[in-house]
C-alpha cells in the first residue's frame, strides 16, 4: 500500500481530500495516483491482498475508488462488505470499469456507489 499527500490548498493543511483507490492492476494504479495527487489530494493505493479493508476501516478516506473486477459476481463481495461496515458504509465509492454495459455495471450501481465511470484504458 502506497499513500502520498500532497495538500490542496496553502490555507489549511487538514483539508487535503483523501482517497482511497483499491485497484487490482499496479501500473494503472500508480497512473492515477499520480493525476490525482498532481491535482492536489492525498491518496491511498491498494491491491486486493493489501488487506484493504482493514485499512479502510481504521482510517476511512472522503472517497473510494473501487476497480470494477472487484465487484463482479464471483469476487470478493468487497463493497457488500464496505457498506456492510459501519466505518464506510456512508464514504462514497465510485467504481472504475473499462467495461461499457452491462451486469458488471448494474451489479456495482446495486450496492451503492457515488458513481460508475468507464475507463478509457486498454490493458
Amino acid at each position: 500500500m502506497v499513500t502520498t499527500s500532497v495538500p490542496m490548498t496553502d490555507e489549511e493543511p487538514g483539508e487535503t481530500v483523501h482517497i482511497f483507490f483499491l485497484q487490482g492492476d499496479p501500473a494503472l494504479a500508480d497512473g492515477y495516483r499520480l493525476k490525482l495527487e498532481l491535482d492536489g489530494y492525498q491518496v491511498t493505493v491498494a491491491s486486493p491482498s493489501d488487506d484493504a479493508l482493514e485499512n479502510l476501516r481504521s482510517q476511512p478516506p472522503d472517497i473510494i475508488f473501487l476497480d470494477a473486477s472487484l465487484v463482479a459476481p464471483g469476487s470478493s463481495g468487497l463493497l457488500h462488505r464496505l457498506r456492510d461496515h459501519p466505518t464506510t458504509q456512508r464514504v462514497p465509492v465510485v467504481v472504475l470499469s473499462n467495461r461499457t454495459a452491462g451486469e458488471l455495471a448494474m451489479d456495482g450501481m446495486n450496492l451503492g456507489p457515488l458513481d460508475y465511470v468507464v475507463a478509457v484504458h486498454s490493458a
